[in-house]
């Protein structure tokens, strides 16, 4: 059942006695679990990745119960709050001493066992809290979201900073690289800590992978329980893409294709629409493969797809009335008007049928309640985005995936095998069903090896997403005896890097073995001949990149100009054309060398060139062909066009009939006869450039150029000087590569980030948050109060010292400060009313002045907003929320989601706790501003905006 790497117990030490075991399970324990248990009862920590549903909640449970029977405190640390309240129910349920604290909720913090955020444990690491002493576990769930960009930081410093000698259980999905991270938390905690790494090689229930392609009546299996992928289904899967493929029923291709009942042939092309997410829960209802988990990756989606099914009813009369008594009782203790909201209503009839939605735009509560119905077997499809796949324990008998591509924020790309197995994973009830299905909609075509890497490639490796931030680098300069290179040296970027040392050492050494291996003659002449073409070349682009400007070239690019064209791209060439019309610009405001003109030209391709023209047939605005070439018209941008000759013809005043195409390709058959490659090209003078610097380049090229014509590689090539060149220039890459990792391994002896701390030293300088001596100042006290999730805590310190929400009503401070835990994004119309608009200019000036500093520093690169991270599209709703408006008032002012509304205030309420601490201390001891802060706290913190969790 599992793979236990567990190390050899030392000859002189003695067997132990256990004693009796701390909790007992009314269910026989997995191989996993048990290695686990007996692992922790000798007094080392567990790292334990296993696959969804096999059952690491119950190594948790041990870790616990013994640390009680110990009499010492265990915290349990989770990546989400939604999360940490769910454990605490569950831990309630079975020890007597629990506690929460997620921030925004504190429930008996004094309490034996703490269920926490890591970013809780985090600051209280860094404070150096008294109840650390007197804790013998810490348990980490869903470790392996240490890799997430922006949060995975947290976790490193927290495991880095944990007490020594206590007990370490590492709970995470399988990753690959389990026992490089276990070695890493060794590393850092030795001689105390031994953590032994627990793997399962297989789920509990296997898993069946289908496809469902767009256009089709069936579903493929493609992978089978065996996790054997069937290319014959796989093909005819994509045979029938866009196709309508009748009726029919049973099962075709042994076991390949699965039918829908009652499908009617004769619709014809792909189906548009909610159609397809129709079928498919149609077949997964008829063959009773409920519940079922679709998974989509937009809010939008989720919502679309479960009112498609408002014809359809999953629940009997029964079912029906005791979902409408869970959600009456959910929503009894919620204002009347809040029982109201448009939210609410329509979410309830989905409910009623059976149906659920879940993703982070419902308000918590409707969340909640829709987690509390699938777990009660109340809602039999639940469409949700993929944040349901993180931790919650709810396993459906099958997933289905409305897509296998997402948008990551910055492309659309096909799912890694991690994202795939994370969400997949939540298919098949252990227990229950004997396999999980799970079935990918796709709506194009799919290379099989993508498939094979996407259903079987296997976890994500988990990567460090280590790096500084302010807080971190304030809080460690405060601390005596430490410094931030004790973060940076200990983190798991720095181990991994270090790891790969010995490799990198012994491929320099084969790489200056193979170096001496070529020898070279006339190396001399090959010397110069590098060097002077080299030069050549930069000189030469320096001279196009000035002709190229648009204020000298535009001019001369009219119908009927010679052009060579070169993809700037990937330097693919297209050879001499033709140029079809006059150069346009997306602006009318003169030759800018900023904008991006565009030329079309009409471009003949032979041979191999034909065949890289071909590659771009996206791109094409037609496409003849004739006898002899291809001729296509192509349009290009301004650096696209490599040389602009000084011939230009007569286009034919049809070019798109058959004799203007026949006179085109003729003209560009003849140029190519005639000059080859050699068209004489426009010169400086004629394009009108007079510039004395210029004219000293193109006499550095003429002087380059005779030196390069005297080499004898020019001068006189013989084939035994040719095989010399080609051994020089091999050895020469080599020598390159050889550089290159020399720097690397150079490197390796530094700490990670070490440029990055330097520069935001220079920052925090310039700010006056430390001296030159690197102590910190009366600014750093303030800004170590501050622990947003945002890295925000320069901007609000700069703000308090600005001294701008001094004077400022209590109101508009919060509707301010909104702009910084806003994530919705502000939409192209909106408009920020007038009286927003003064306090959010001082805001957007602090924001540059921070942002001015950091480029200066060499910290951030110029170019962009430094003020699009500030977002006020909230602003308003902020407002009138703590001036009293209800809140279905206050959601008519905005596009945005329920959910994202109240997680911003929920956020707000957590930084302005903060602030209110940090306006207290002695740094800046003003009580009207902490006042304000809390009283801030007291105007938002009501309704349903802040309603209790159901857990708790």
């Amino acid at each position: 059942m599992s793979e236990v790497e567990k190390r050899p117990r030392e000859e002189s030490e003695p067997e132990r006695i256990r004693p009796p075991p701390a909790i007992t399970f009314p269910y026989p324990l997995d191989d996993f679990q048990q290695k686990s248990i007996d692992a922790l009862e000798d007094g080392d920590s567990v790292l334990v990745a296993a696959h969804t549903s096999a059952g690491k909640t119950t190594v948790a449970l041990y870790g616990i119960a013994k640390a009680l029977r110990e009499k010492k405190r265990v915290i349990f640390t989770s990546p989400i709050k939604a999360l940490s309240n769910q454990k605490f129910r569950e831990f309630s349920e079975r020890f007597d001493s629990v506690g929460l604290m997620t921030g925004d909720t504190t429930i008996k913090p004094d309490s034996d066992c703490l269920v926490m955020t890591t970013e809780i444990l985090r600051s209280m690491l860094y404070r150096g809290t008294e109840m650390l002493r007197e804790v013998g576990c810490v348990i980490f769930d869903e470790v392996h979201y240490m890799r997430d960009k922006s949060r995975g930081v947290v976790w490193e410093e927290t495991i880095i900073m944990l007490p020594k000698g206590c007990q370490y259980v590492f709970l995470s999905a399988t990753i690959p690289n389990a026992r490089e991270f276990a070695d890493w938390v060794e590393s850092i905690h030795k001689p105390y800590t031994k953590v032994h790494v627990i793997c399962t090689e297989y789920r509990p229930v296997p898993l069946q992978h289908y496809l469902h392609p767009n256009g089709a009546d069936g579903i493929f299996l493609v992978v089978d329980e065996k996790s054997k992928f069937r290319d014959d289904n796989f093909k005819t899967a994509m045979t029938v893409m866009g196709k309508d493929t009748g009726g029919g029923d049973g099962e075709a291709n042994g076991g390949g294709a699965v039918a829908k009942r009652g499908a009617k042939g004769g619709r014809g092309g792909a189906k548009k629409g909610p159609q397809p997410i129709m079928d498919i829960i149609k077949l997964v209802m008829d063959r009773k493969m409920y519940p079922v988990i679709v998974f989509s990756f937009a809010k939008a989606e989720c919502e679309r797809n479960a009112i498609a099914l408002a014809s359809l009813n999953f629940n009997d009369a029964q079912e029906d009335m005791l979902v409408q008594e869970v959600f009456q009782n959910a929503m009894a203790h919620l204002a009347e008007d809040d029982r109201s909201l448009p939210a609410i209503e329509h979410l309830i009839p989905l409910l009623r049928r059976g149906v659920g939605i879940h993703h982070s735009g419902l308000l918590p509560i409707l969340k909640e309640v829709v987690e509390l119905l699938f777990q009660a077997g109340l809602v039999k499809v639940l469409f949700s985005t993929e944040t349901f796949s993180m931790g919650l324990n709810m396993p459906a008998r099958t997933v289905v995936f409305t897509a296998v591509k997402k948008f990551d924020g910055e492309q659309n790309r096909y799912l890694t095998g991690g994202e795939y197995i994370q969400m997949s994973g939540r298919a098949g009830r252990r227990g229950l069903d004997r396999v999980g299905i799970v079935i990918a909609m796709i709506d194009e075509q799919v290379e099989p090896d993508t498939l094979k890497k996407l259903m079987g490639g296997g976890s994500d490796v988990l990567n460090s997403s280590f790096h500084l931030t302010y807080n971190m680098v304030l809080n460690l300069l405060r601390v005596e005896d430490i410094d931030p290179e004790f973060m940076m040296k200990r983190s798991f970027a720095q181990y991994q890097r270090l790891r790969g040392g010995p490799k990198l050492e012994e491929a320099c050494l084969a790489l200056q073995e193979q170096i001496k291996s070529i020898t070279v003659d006339r190396e001399d002449v090959f010397k110069q001949f590098t060097l002077c073409s080299g030069l050549l070349e930069k000189k030469q682009q320096q001279v196009k990149s000035v002709m190229h400007q648009p204020k000298y070239i535009v001019p001369f690019l009219q119908p009927g100009r010679i052009l060579k064209v070169v993809r700037a791209s990937d330097r693919s060439s297209f050879g001499w054309g033709i140029c079809r019309s006059e150069a346009k610009a997306p602006t009318t405001s003169g030759l800018s060398d900023n904008a991006q003109y565009t030329v079309q030209v009409d471009v003949l391709c032979m041979s191999l060139i034909a065949g890289q023209a071909k590659s771009y047939e996206p791109c094409h605005v037609s496409n003849y062909t004739s006898d002899v070439a291809e001729l296509y018209t192509v349009t290009f941008d301004l650096n696209d066009v490599d040389t602009t000759s000084r011939y230009r013809i007569k286009l034919p005043v049809n070019p798109d009939a058959e004799s203007g195409r026949t006179h085109l390709i003729q003209t560009l058959a003849k140029l190519h006869r005639e000059y080859g490659d050699t068209v004489p090209s426009l010169t400086a003078v004629e394009i009108g450039i007079d510039d004395p610097e210029f004219s000293k380049v193109q006499a550095q090229i003429t002087k380059l150029q005779a030196q390069l014509d005297e080499n004898e590689l020019v001068r006189a090539p013989t084939e035994e000087l040719k095989r010399a060149f080609e051994n020089y220039q091999q050895r020469a890459a080599l020598e390159q590569r050889l550089a290159t990792m020399e720097d690397s391994l150079k490197s390796l002896s530094k700490a990670v980030f070490t440029q990055e701390l330097a520069q935001m030293m220079r920052v925090l300088r310039r700010l006056d948050y430390i001296d030159k001596e690197h102590l910190i100042l009366r600014k750093s006290r303030v800004a170590c109060e501050i622990t947003t999730t945002d890295e925000n805590e320069i901007l609000l310190t700069e703000l308090l010292f600005k001294g701008i929400l001094n004077n400022m009503e209590t109101e508009m401070i919060v509707a301010l400060l909104s702009c910084l835990v806003n994530v919705h994004r502000t939409p192209d119309n909106f408009s920020l009313p007038e009286e927003f608009q003064g306090p959010f200019k001082e805001l957007k000036e602090i924001v540059t002045r921070i942002a001015n500093v950091s480029v200066e520093s060499g910290l951030i690169q110029e170019g962009g907003s430094a003020t699009d991270k500030v977002m006020p599209s909230l602003m308003e709703v902020t407002y009138q929320w703590a001036k009293g408006a209800k809140f279905i008032d206050v959601i008519g002012l905005t596009s945005a989601y329920e959910g994202d509304i109240v997680r911003m205030m929920r956020r707000l309420e957590e930084m302005l706790r903060q602030l209110a601490g940090a306006a207290r201390s002695p740094a800046i001891g003003s009580l009207e501003l902490h006042d304000k802060f809390l009283k801030g706290i007291e105007l938002i913190k009501r309704d349903i905006v802040f309603a209790s969790s159901l857990y708790l």
